[in-house]
């Protein structure tokens, strides 16, 4: 390595958000099934890194805004698709729209959903984006996971989408009875989660992250730590 390849590795900033099962914080340290992949990735291409813990809103924003940036896990969406380059996909997952179980509702399909009172949704979240992007007049917006089913709880709103990996980890974290919560018939769509990077990146750079991202899946320690996680997941081919 060159030390102007040196240097550019130490500037780059490494994001993510708190999100279970994906990155959190446990006990003042790092964990997760995404965070334990690009842990490994990054030792694999031998660039010693810290991930740093922001806000989603604002990590969005850096990404988007300011060279040198590096974010996990992100959805890869059309909308997203040309404002950053991409690794990946880290997982796939479904997204539904949940219910409180005791309020009765019948919600079968898309349309179901565009006709309740309230949509709650994470600002910026594929999900919100998506139903803009379907003309839903009765979204009401928050910026953290944990608040949508605080409220759906308190019937503060009628539906949330949400992936379905997401679901039980965001209920502990809000200390919500899992049994509360329902998931209905309706599927939003398929979400598959990258690690993104700045546009500024080069495709070198980007090339090798994925190479390393390969390896792991062809050795089998990426399968072992899905399993740690999430030992009844079933991916996507």
């Amino acid at each position: 390595m060159t030390l102007g390849q040196f240097v550019q590795a130490e500037e780059r900033i490494i994001m993510a958000e708190d999100y279970r099962p994906f990155q959190y914080i446990e006990n003042g340290a790092w964990s997760g099934l995404s965070f334990e992949i690009v842990s490994e990735i990054l030792k694999i291409i031998d660039q010693p890194s810290k991930i740093n813990l922001y806000p989603w809103a604002r990590a969005y924003s850096e990404i988007a805004n300011k060279p040198n940036r590096i974010l996990f896990s992100m959805a890869r969406t059309a909308d997203r698709e040309h404002l950053f380059k991409w690794v990946g996909p880290i997982i796939e997952d479904k997204v539904f729209f949940y219910k409180k179980r005791s309020v009765k509702i019948n919600i079968n399909d898309i349309a179901d959903a565009k006709a309740v009172g309230t949509v709650l949704v994470v600002r910026n979240y594929p999900e919100h984006a998506d139903l803009q992007k379907r003309l839903f007049t009765n979204l009401y917006i928050v910026n953290q996971p944990v608040q949508l089913f605080k409220m759906l709880v308190l019937e503060r709103g009628d539906l949330v989408p949400s992936g379905e990996i997401t679901v039980l980890p965001i209920l502990q974290k809000a200390n919500i009875d899992p049994h509360l919560i329902e998931q209905t018939n309706a599927l939003l769509f398929e979400n598959k989660l990258y690690i993104a990077f700045s546009k500024d990146t080069s495709d070198l750079e980007v090339l090798k992250w994925q190479q390393a991202l390969n390896q792991l899946k062809s050795t089998g320690k990426y399968a072992q730590i899905l399993n740690n996680y999430l030992p009844n997941f079933k991916q996507s081919k």
